[in-house]
């Protein structure tokens, strides 16, 4: 089976994202931490520059290989509305996720692709609820069998776990969310 030049750059897209996040893990493991300190620090503007490096930054082998599954599944459900509309709420998540943890989040380090993780779990549900396609509604069915428990990420139940960052990047995907699916609407009722 032969892919669309969508589905391809989509691909490379996601692909792209999970080298880079890898690449920048290795490089922090053999400089012994030396990118730790570029995390997002709330409040300080050293700290600031962290809504940059924040995502692409890991604890452990395990917390990126679980982001690196989680994002790669999300995302690929999102490219089935085109690889713009996923970097979209890529930025937004990202930004998003960022600014609120910067702007109300606990004092210490914040980093991981859990920001923009939970900014694309939302945006699938959000979308699905307010645009109400077979297509939208049978991916949120999937996103919610098996990313449901995702909520819990809500709660702050572990000391070194960013629940912020996974709060304001599910709002900023809910808002995304909510806002391309009226705007998809609107254009699909002119029709």
């Amino acid at each position: 089976m032969k892919l669309a030049e969508k589905d391809k750059d989509s691909f490379k897209f996601i692909a792209a994202v999970v080298v880079v996040i890898t690449v920048v893990h290795v490089f922090n493991i053999l400089t012994a931490g030396y990118l730790s300190d570029f995390g997002l620090l709330p409040r300080h503007f050293t700290g600031f520059t962290g809504i940059i490096a924040y995502p692409f930054l890991h604890g452990s082998w395990g917390h990126l290989i679980s982001n690196i599954f989680s994002f790669s599944v999300l995302a690929f459900l999102l490219t089935r509305t085109g690889l713009a509309r996923l970097i979209a709420i890529f930025m937004i998540s990202w930004l998003g996720s960022g600014l609120g943890v910067w702007l109300f989040g606990r004092m210490h380090y914040h980093i991981g692709l859990s920001g923009i993780i939970y900014g694309l779990w939302a945006y699938l549900l959000m979308y699905a609820i307010m645009y109400r396609s077979v297509k939208s509604i049978a991916i949120a069915i999937l996103v919610m069998f098996f990313y449901g428990s995702m909520v819990w990420g809500f709660l702050p139940t572990r000391e070194w776990i960013s629940y912020e960052s996974h709060l304001f990047g599910a709002i900023s995907g809910g808002f995304a969310g909510f806002f391309y699916a009226r705007r998809d609407k609107q254009r699909y009722e002119r029709c």
